[in-house]
């Protein structure tokens, strides 16, 4: 359905502000009518929450909210790196070079866009690559169930011009250092953009909470 994902991004962004805090009833039937959908929609986003560990499903009383707090984000982030350094070690030495340079050259012509949705999508394209590249298929599954979580984070992030230009960059020094075989620096550089990437996540929930109160 077409706008679950926006509403999911609407009420994740809620939740990880406080604007929805802990233990917040969510109702089916008050969403659909604020969202203008049919409750099905609202249902199956609420399923995707409770399976992100946003929420909670409790027997006849409905949805509450459990909350999502700094602490949850950065054991996010530390899980993420933990597994995409795994990944990227094993299949940095066989990674298709001309897949590579394809990628760079996206990556050039949208670092010119002023387009949020276009900066996620090459960055989830590129880190994607690696990743299914590894062929390890637990720890892909393990980041698949993670990517609505991350996903909502990159496209916070990429509302601001500079984290735009930071992420670019980023990305494109990564490449380079994979074309080149470097796997050593292709890891510490990785390192580093999901760190700041996880800082960046961490300012926006701060910054959201600081507003919401």
């Amino acid at each position: 359905m077409q706008n679950m994902p926006h509403i999911y991004s609407i009420l994740f962004d809620r939740i990880v502000s406080g604007e929805y805090p802990a233990y917040h009833r969510l109702k089916e039937e008050e969403l659909a009518r604020k969202f203008k959908v049919s409750r099905t929609p609202i249902r199956l986003t609420l399923r995707q929450l409770a399976q992100d560990g946003l929420v909670e499903s409790l027997p006849k009383r409905g949805t509450r909210v459990i909350g999502f707090s700094v602490d949850d984000v950065e054991e996010v982030y530390e899980i993420r790196k933990s597994l995409e350094l795994q990944a990227l070690k094993t299949s940095a030495p066989y990674l298709n070079i001309q897949g590579l340079i394809d990628i760079r050259t996206e990556l050039k012509t949208i670092s010119r866009v002023d387009d949020y949705q276009a900066h996620e999508a090459i960055d989830a394209r590129f880190h994607n690559y690696f990743i299914q590249a590894s062929g390890k298929r637990r720890l892909i599954a393990i980041l698949d169930q993670m990517f609505r979580l991350i996903q909502n984070f990159r496209l916070f992030g990429f509302k601001d011009k500079a984290i735009q230009a930071s992420a670019c960059q980023a990305h494109l020094a990564l490449i380079d250092a994979l074309c080149l075989r470097d796997v050593s620096t292709a890891t510490n550089l990785l390192a580093d953009h999901i760190e700041t990437s996880k800082m960046n996540a961490i300012s926006y929930i701060v910054k959201k909470a600081g507003h919401s109160r």
